[in-house]
């Protein structure tokens, strides 16, 4: 698990023991740790696409926590994401969390399909995940 406190992951792309894709940027690093009739090419684009948007947030906080987050969010017929289970470890990290991570993932769309799709993402980040 991704859990911020300095395990990191090297090779952006390159599938860990438990994931089978991870999106690594500067200060952040997602992996997806669950997907039920997600397309592997729809979770690796929105993955990118979040660790990208996730990277440019964090470099902008001024006080950077480090923190990691579990999110699993339901995805319905039409590619739109619903409301999301998620833990923030530790919890003083959530408002940095939910702003950087939770929210470019929770406006993402996939493709269209059949109903009860779901991706669960693992994220870390902070100082240690710099590049």
């Amino acid at each position: 698990m991704l859990d911020g406190s300095g395990h990191t992951v090297t090779d952006a792309g390159a599938a860990r023991p438990g994931y089978s894709y991870v999106a690594r940027r500067p200060l952040v690093a997602l992996g997806v740790a669950a997907v039920a009739g997600v397309s592997e090419d729809d979770g690796h684009r929105v993955l990118d696409r979040v660790a990208e948007q996730s990277s440019a947030c964090f470099k902008s906080v001024a006080k950077l926590l480090s923190g990691a987050a579990r999110i699993t969010l339901p995805i319905d017929e039409g590619g739109v994401t619903g409301a999301p289970q998620i833990t923030f470890s530790p919890p003083e990290s959530a408002v940095q969390g939910m702003l950087c991570v939770l929210a470019p993932l929770r406006v993402s769309t996939f493709a269209p399909g059949a109903a009860g799709r779901s991706i669960t993402v693992e994220a870390a980040w902070g100082g240690d995940l710099a590049q």
